[in-house]
């Protein structure tokens, strides 16, 4: 007999809870419409659409932070966000070279572009914008690259690091194309290397006028150990007189290189000697030091030994006094 009297007790609770929510909501939707009433600021980003011949580009691209502060009811503003998020200004130059945009032309074009007239430009971060039509430009450049590289121990490079392809092409405005004379990869960084290996290297990020194709290039690097070897040189005596002589005659080059060039490297790959232009030849001192004048480039840590020679003079024979002969 208890049930029915429970049944209603549940159906009292639940239309209480209906009516707590409706009046919830209500309250919501007043707030809402007091809320958006009111006055609020925002910010709109500004795009720019330059209409432009194939054959011509800008100098410089419009500002890319390009901002209005906006202020409106927030009925406006959350219309004019749900329109576009990104207003965007079209400009059409296909028959000048030359568009200067002050300030309350700014401000015009943007504020017939917006959802309500009611809706006020309070700021924008540009005072004005000179854009400039050149010709578009391409020029091809060799790819400079950019490395820092460490070795295992008795490891080294066995020849220049090959660049695939070793120039890009770069399109652009014909005032920037003109002052690359190369491109930069990003800086290749390893370390520890004993074994050749093949590396795809993005190139440098270029300024937003200019475009670079391909964006990417191989870098192959041959690693090979090495070693010393030493070999002796013949001096070269420059400027002096046929009775001078100089000790020593040769010198002692060592070196370090590449297995694969250890056949390659002789006497005749060098060049040591020493100029006696301008030596006074009678002096106290006769010493003169020796230069390395020649060297093979695959020749790494070079030095040589002794880094001096002495030279003296010899007299001739038929000036020598000969010893009286004993007579008979």
């Amino acid at each position: 007999m208890q049930r029915p009297k429970l049944n209603l007790q549940r159906f009292k609770i639940q239309g209480d809870r209906a009516i707590l929510m409706a009046c919830m909501g209500i309250a919501l939707v007043f707030w809402l419409l007091i809320k958006l009433s009111q006055t609020y600021r925002a910010e709109k980003q500004v795009g720019f659409d330059i209409e432009l011949p194939d054959h011509k580009t800008l100098a410089h691209l419009p500002p890319a932070d390009f901002v209005a502060s906006l202020e409106g009811t927030g009925w406006d503003l959350l219309l004019d966000h749900f329109r576009a998020r990104r207003l965007t200004l079209t400009y059409d130059m296909q028959e000048t070279n030359q568009l200067a945009l002050g300030r309350g032309q700014l401000r015009t074009d943007i504020k017939a572009r917006l959802y309500s007239n009611d809706i006020r430009i309070i700021e924008v971060n540009y005072d004005n914008l000179n854009l400039i039509a050149e010709p578009l430009a391409q020029k091809k450049v060799p790819v400079q690259l950019r490395q820092q590289l460490s070795f295992a121990p008795e490891h080294q490079l066995k020849g220049n690091i090959l660049l695939t392809p070793d120039s890009v092409l770069l399109t652009g405005p014909k005032s920037l194309i003109e002052q690359y004379g190369s491109w930069p990869t990003d800086s290749l960084v390893l370390s520890g290397l004993e074994q050749s290996q093949a590396r795809s290297l993005p190139l440098a990020r270029p300024p937003v006028e200019v475009s670079c194709s391909p964006g990417t290039v191989t870098a192959e690097i041959e690693v090979e150990p090495f070693t010393e070897k030493s070999v002796y040189v013949p001096l070269v005596v420059r400027n002096a007189p046929d009775s001078l002589r100089v000790f020593p005659d040769k010198v002692t080059v060592t070196c370090k290189i590449g297995l694969s060039y250890y056949d390659q490297i002789n006497s005749s790959g060098f060049q040591a000697e020493i100029d006696l232009k301008g030596v006074a030849l009678n002096s106290a001192g006769n010493t003169i030091p020796i230069r390395l004048t020649r060297k093979p480039a695959f020749a790494l840590s070079v030095y040589f030994t002794p880094k001096s020679a002495k030279f003296f003079f010899v007299e001739p024979a038929d000036t020598l006094s000969l010893p009286a002969q004993p007579s008979e």
